[in-house]
C-alpha cells in the first residue's frame, strides 16, 4: 500500500496559540499544504545552502557554498505548483557564523527534508489545515475507489485536494470456460478482497459521508455487488 501524508515530527503550541510544528513533506502535494500553512511574518527553520566568502591564510578570498541551518522571518512566499518548487525569502533572525542577523536569505523547501514552522498564532483555521495535511483521514468527507480490471486506487477527497492512500494491482486471468473460468473468479475475489481491506485501512467511516466507486465498463458494478454481499455476511 502507498500511504501519503505530510509527516508531523512534533508540535508544540501553547494555550495562547503561539508555537511550532516540525514537518517533513513526503510527496509533492505536501508542498501545496505548506503553501497554505505558511504566512508572511511566520518563522521557518530549515537546512539550506549559502554562498559565503572565506579568506585564506595567504589573503585570497574564495567563495564556497556552505550547508547550514537558518531561521528566517518570512516576507515572501513563492510556490510554483507545476514544478513543485517552493521558496521562502526573509531576514535571518538567529545568530550564525556565516549569515548576519537581518541579512536576507531564500530557503527552498524540498521533499523529505524537515522544516520547522513557528506561528505567533495558530488559529482554528491553521490548526485544521495542519490536521488535514498530516492526517487526511481526519477531514475527508468523500472517498473514491477508482478502478479497472486488476487495478485500483483508494483516494480521499478533502476541501483542498485528492490524496491517493492506496494503489493496488492484482493478476486476474481472462475469463474462459472450465478451469480457467474458476481461476478468473478466484483471482477476481482475491483482488476485490484486497480493495476492501485497503478501504477499511484508509477510510475513516465515522468521518466519510460518501464513497464513490468509478471505473470503465462493468468493473465498478461487479465490485459493488461483491462489496454488498460481503457487507451482509
Amino acid at each position: 500500500f502507498s500511504f501519503r501524508k505530510m509527516k508531523l515530527i512534533r508540535k508544540s503550541i501553547d494555550k495562547d496559540g503561539e508555537g511550532t510544528a516540525k514537518l517533513v513533506p513526503e510527496v509533492a502535494e505536501d508542498l501545496w499544504h505548506a503553501f497554505h500553512l505558511i504566512s508572511v511574518h511566520d518563522r521557518v527553520q530549515a537546512s539550506t545552502l549559502r554562498k559565503v566568502q572565506k579568506e585564506s591564510a595567504t589573503g585570497t578570498v574564495d567563495a564556497e557554498r556552505v550547508k547550514l541551518t537558518l531561521t528566517i522571518e518570512v516576507e515572501n512566499i513563492d510556490f510554483d505548483a507545476p514544478s513543485g518548487m517552493m521558496r521562502l525569502t526573509g531576514k535571518n533572525v538567529t545568530e550564525n557564523d556565516y549569515v548576519k542577523l537581518g541579512a536576507y536569505h531564500t530557503i527552498e523547501l524540498e521533499l523529505h527534508r524537515a522544516f520547522t514552522l513557528w506561528k505567533p498564532q495558530w488559529d482554528a483555521v491553521f490548526l485544521e489545515r495542519l490536521k488535514e495535511a498530516t492526517d487526511p483521514r481526519a477531514t475527508a468527507e468523500v472517498a473514491a475507489v477508482v478502478m479497472q480490471e486488476g487495478l485500483a486506487n483508494v483516494c480521499l477527497i478533502t476541501n483542498g485536494m485528492t490524496v491517493c492512500r492506496a494503489h493496488l494491482e492484482g493478476t486476474i486471468p481472462k475469463k474462459r470456460k472450465g478451469i480457467v473460468a474458476a481461476a478468473h473468479e478466484k483471482g477476481q475475489t482475491a483482488f476485490y478482497d484486497s480493495v476492501i481491506t485497503a478501504m477499511q485501512r484508509n477510510i475513516d467511516f465515522t468521518v466519510v459521508k460518501a464513497v464513490v466507486i468509478a471505473s470503465p465498463g462493468f468493473v465498478k458494478d461487479d465490485f459493488f455487488e461483491y462489496l454488498m454481499k460481503e457487507a451482509q455476511r
